[in-house]
């Protein structure tokens, strides 16, 4: 075990042994891997958001369903999907993104409503 591996492992937060905790998704192990359909390069993992995965391919972005990922081991590996829904939800996304803003300390910043 590389010395890397046990400080990490030493800081990481104790999971309890709840059937909950087992059940949860690590989303680190989703992020950053190139994804595949069907042999081909569909893009990169980028991001995790309500039970679908945010993939970028240049400058297009598509959210596929979690539950289409069949394989994620050095690649993410996916099976069928709505190709236009994926990218048009992958679009909302990216303008969702590019929306949010930041204080100079780095805390996202939210807009209070109107009052009625």
């Amino acid at each position: 075990m590389s010395l890397i591996n046990k400080i990490s492992k030493f800081f990481r937060k104790k999971e309890s042994a709840s059937s909950e905790m087992e059940n949860k998704i690590k989303v680190k192990d989703y992020l950053g891997k190139f994804v595949m359909q069907n042999g081909l390069d569909i893009g990169e993992s980028i991001a995790f958001e309500r039970g679908r995965i945010i993939v970028k391919k240049s400058d297009s972005y598509s959210s596929i369903p979690f539950e289409k990922i069949t394989s994620n081991v050095d690649k993410i590996i996916v099976g069928d999907f709505d190709m236009e829904e994926s990218l048009k939800l992958g679009k909302e996304w990216s303008q969702k993104k590019d929306s949010l803003k930041f204080d100079d300390k780095g805390m996202l910043i939210l807009n209070k409503p109107d009052p009625q």
